[in-house]
């Protein structure tokens, strides 16, 4: 799990390569009931793998969660070492769980 300061440094990061105003709230976990078909509902947290991600994907190992104007799930695959990250429409997320 990230500290306070590396999870502050890799939101700057992301910030800064894709450009979207990422707000400072320490997310912990998300809840979220897709409106894609193919996605179960899922609970996503920071630390834990979760499936189901991508379409037939595999688990991955959460990061961080950010929030912007969708909430975006950084993964090493995604967002961290490369990629970016997952994003998630806010109005499909029904719970947020901060640190």
């Amino acid at each position: 799990m990230l500290t306070p300061e590396e999870r502050e440094k890799l939101r700057l990061k992301i910030q800064a390569q894709y450009k979207p105003e990422i707000k400072k709230r320490a997310i912990r976990a998300i809840k979220v009931n897709s409106a894609h078909h193919w996605q179960p509902p899922l609970y996503i947290e920071v630390g834990q793998k979760v499936a189901h991600l991508e379409p037939d994907g595999r688990p991955e190992l959460v990061i961080a969660i950010f929030e912007s104007s969708a909430f975006m799930v950084v993964t090493p695959e995604h967002g961290y070492e490369k990629g970016l990250p997952h994003f998630f429409a806010k109005e499909d997320v029904q719970q947020v769980v901060e640190f």
